[in-house]
């Protein structure tokens, strides 16, 4: 078996309970592993105000290197900077409450071998290890606008995206697609989109079932923000993520969309309605930078062949 080097990265915030609780056992995957030559473990603090630097600062991790953020700047910028220090082969981006089986590495490093592979993900399921609550993605298209939808079938191994919170992607990939793009700042559809921009460039994304990670989804972000928050910053970067891989004629009909609904749900009294408002003005005023991104990064790509799925 060919071993690989690996960076596991880890941002957290206000999660230092979680990385006393986990943090070990990642340590005692990684060294217990038959297919690691070498690893680093890379955690960068989002400006965390519980004890997570007391933590980081007292703990005996080796190989362990610390990022503080000074101001809170959400997930993509955050693990961002990890991206750009690491070092190995291959990279781990890892949910600070992210349960890693003992088997991990040795059943998805062996895929990389194939030099199409950007990354795997494997199935998530809850705390108890029952209920799978994350698995191979499917596209779905609607009004010229795709999303996706779980499958647990496995006939076929290619997935729409890779989970951001328990990824392995090839290192030198990674960093030529520049990490995650900042702008999905502070979260949600970063590694929709990630993963869509390396289909783009000929590479896959590879689901596998054949071992699982437990998690409860979105305990920080939803713990930390007001759910109408949470609600707005989901519709404002789904209509982002659309639009940045969307064809010209697509993009522009999609805008044309947005301000329509603005305009008639300004007169609605349903709020289920009207909250799509704030987040599609957000969403509009990104558009300029939206743009700039399209000319240089995204309109070079190829169509995606959805003839894999």
């Amino acid at each position: 078996m060919d071993k690989k080097s690996v960076s596991i990265i880890i941002p957290t915030y206000n999660g230092a309970h979680l990385l006393k609780d986990y943090l070990p056992h990642t340590v005692d995957v990684i060294q217990q592993s038959n297919s690691i030559s070498e690893f680093e473990i890379i955690i960068i603090d989002d400006a965390s105000t519980d004890e997570t630097r007391q933590y980081l600062e007292n703990v005996t991790i080796p190989n362990l290197s610390v990022i503080i953020n000074e101001c809170n700047s959400g997930f993509s910028k955050t693990i961002n900077k990890g991206i750009r220090q690491a070092k190995m082969d291959l990279c781990l981006l890892l949910n600070n409450d992210m349960d890693l089986p003992l088997d991990f590495f040795d059943v998805t490093i062996p895929y990389f071998t194939d030099n199409s592979i950007f990354g795997i993900s494997t199935e998530i399921r809850d705390r108890a290890g029952k209920y799978i609550i994350e698995s191979r993605k499917l596209p779905v298209f609607k009004h010229r606008t795709f999303n996706y939808k779980n499958t647990t079938d496995v006939t076929n191994s290619n997935t729409l995206y890779l989970c951001g919170g328990n990824s392995i992607v090839d290192t030198i990939k990674l960093k030529e697609l520049n990490g995650f793009n900042e702008l999905f700042s502070p979260f949600y559809f970063e590694d929709f989109d990630l993963s869509l921009r390396a289909w783009r460039k000929g590479w896959k994304s590879i689901y596998i079932n054949s071992t699982f990670c437990k998690h409860t989804p979105s305990t920080t972000i939803r713990k930390e923000n007001r759910n109408s928050y949470v609600e707005a910053i989901f519709i404002r970067n789904k209509l982002l993520l659309n639009y940045l891989h969307s064809t010209t004629a697509n993009s522009i009909l999609l805008c044309f969309r947005t301000y329509c609904k603005i305009f008639l749900y300004s007169f609605s009294n349903r709020e289920n309605k009207r909250i799509f408002i704030k987040p599609a003005k957000d969403f509009l005023a990104l558009k300029k930078e939206a743009d700039k991104q399209r000319k240089i990064e995204y309109n070079n790509l190829n169509p995606i062949d959805w003839s894999l799925f």
